[in-house]
């Protein structure tokens, strides 16, 4: 009986380690998922665009964004900056008139993304995430609230850093947002 109980003993706590052993492991992803997230955004700065009253998050400054009109009138701000051979880049641009239905809105976004790959020599696009001639990732996010529409994206022929990248396309804020 001794034995018996004692193995059931053995069984149970051996059992019982073994089931613990993939939380151990989740929680341990987990806690490094949090603390990549946390140094992105220990690392990451808001900076206004311009006048606009827009701000974004970034992991590199860029200059003085260049502003221009565009053949509708609308004004785009654009600037980029390269980090650790990573390219962090915006274009906000200032609607003309603010359109307000988001579904046209959204149309409208979705020209200004078409174009951009063009510009860049897309080979490839899926929704937001790309690879372009030069064999560079891309992951571009863009934004509207029917008065602006800002396009944040990054590039880099390395792997791009996951917590970062999401900080960054997240970061856009329109005037009167937290």
């Amino acid at each position: 009986m001794r034995q018996l109980l004692l193995l059931l003993l053995v069984s149970y706590f051996s059992i019982t380690s073994i089931a613990q052993s993939p939380a151990k492991e989740s929680n341990k992803a987990a806690k490094e998922t949090a603390k990549e997230e946390k140094e992105a955004n220990k690392q990451a700065a808001k900076v206004a665009i311009s006048g606009t009253g827009c701000t974004v998050e970034v992991f590199c400054f860029p200059g003085r964004f260049d502003a221009y009109e565009l053949e509708d009138g609308a004004t785009v701000y654009a600037d980029d900056c390269v980090k650790d051979g990573i390219t962090w880049g915006i274009y906000l641009v200032k609607l003309v008139a603010p359109v307000n239905n988001l579904d046209a809105a959204e149309d409208t976004v979705i020209t200004y993304l078409d174009f951009m790959k063009l510009d860049n020599g897309t080979t490839r696009g899926v929704y937001d995430k790309w690879e372009d001639v030069d064999k560079e990732k891309w992951e571009v996010k863009a934004w509207t609230n029917g008065k602006f529409i800002g396009v944040l994206y990054v590039h880099s022929a390395k792997e791009l850093p996951e917590k970062k990248v999401e900080l960054f396309l997240e970061g856009l804020r329109f005037p009167g947002m937290k």
